[in-house]
């Protein structure tokens, strides 16, 4: 049995770590922008851990149900318009307001899973036998957005506002290396191997993100907020992970963790090594580049311009 088009269900899901809220959701502005004052009233019963596992998850609600209302991020519903309380169960409960309320689909229901440090939230959305509603787009109001509506102006810092067209969400940019620390690499007792050996890690990721955005390997300008929070050690194999979190005309921003993920174990014999049940945090930091304006802001642009020749 074929249902009519108008009555199809749109289903919207969302995946997300938990540490890519972590920063900001100590920025009041975000908090503003991305959640209802009843959600923020219930997170701040809430200790740091499971706040921010709370506040992820709802994160991810607001995202997939965006999709499955067929609008994509900053298309004329700010997620503080979206507002996923709880029943007396623990089940969630979705209330549109604003311009959210605008689409009015006949049922919408969210459910959120959490894993370690993922979480995932999956949306559907079923809208009126007329075809109004959900699915139509954004709601076409004249009213003009409020002034902390959206985030201040060159502050997109998390892959899920990166969402350029209804219903579709923009590729994330990332880069992934893995390596094995070699015993050449140990420089101090204890066969301790130095920090700038995850640096020029650091580096390279970088280097990869800003050729696929900007065609260009762009100057390293700077690192902040560096950590080092374990030792390596020869034999170690470790996973070293960048994303795109934050464009500028000039300037990108990466964040960077690297992560332990086998483990050698010479005191248990002279090739002893494990596999570690979780990767063990062993950099962060995060990494400005700058890159030439005369580069097009894409990584498709492969013929050159005027200028460029």
């Amino acid at each position: 049995m074929n249902a009519p088009a108008s009555r199809i269900a749109r289903i919207g899901l969302d995946v997300l770590e938990r540490s890519e809220l972590r920063r900001l959701i100590e920025r009041p502005w975000f908090l503003r922008f991305g959640f209802a004052p009843e959600e923020l009233a219930h997170a701040d019963t809430l200790g740091p851990q499971r706040r921010l596992e709370f506040l992820a998850g709802r994160f991810a609600a607001k995202e997939a149900l965006l999709k499955a209302l067929g609008i994509g991020f900053l298309q004329g519903v700010t997620p503080r318009e979206i507002c996923v309380e709880h029943t007396a169960h623990g089940a969630p409960v979705v209330h549109l307001r604003g311009r959210a309320a605008q689409l009015t689909p006949t049922s919408l229901s969210v459910s959120i899973t959490h894993k370690e440090n993922v979480v995932a939230a999956v949306a559907l959305s079923l809208p009126p036998a007329d075809g109004t509603g959900a699915g139509n787009g954004p709601p076409r109001s004249t009213e003009s957005k409020e002034p902390d509506a959206v985030p201040p102006p060159n502050t997109t810092t998390t892959a899920a506002v990166q969402h350029s067209t209804p219903g579709e969400q923009a590729p994330e940019t990332t880069a992934f290396l893995r390596v094995r620390i070699g015993q050449e690499e140990a420089h101090y007792g204890g066969d301790l191997v130095d920090g700038a050996r995850i640096l020029r890690l650091f580096g390279d990721l970088v280097t990869e993100i800003t050729i696929r955005t900007d065609g260009d390997e762009g100057l390293l300008s700077q690192y902040s907020d560096l950590r080092f929070t374990a030792p390596v050690r020869p034999g170690d194999y470790i996973e070293a992970r960048g994303r795109l979190v934050r464009r500028t005309r000039l300037r990108r921003v990466v964040e960077l963790e690297a992560h332990k993920v086998l483990n050698a174990r010479p005191g248990a014999g002279e090739s002893a090594a494990t596999v570690l049940q979780e990767p063990q945090l062993v950099c962060a930091a995060t990494a400005t580049t700058v890159v030439p304006h005369r580069r097009k802001d894409t990584a498709t642009a492969n013929t050159p311009t005027a200028e460029e020749i």
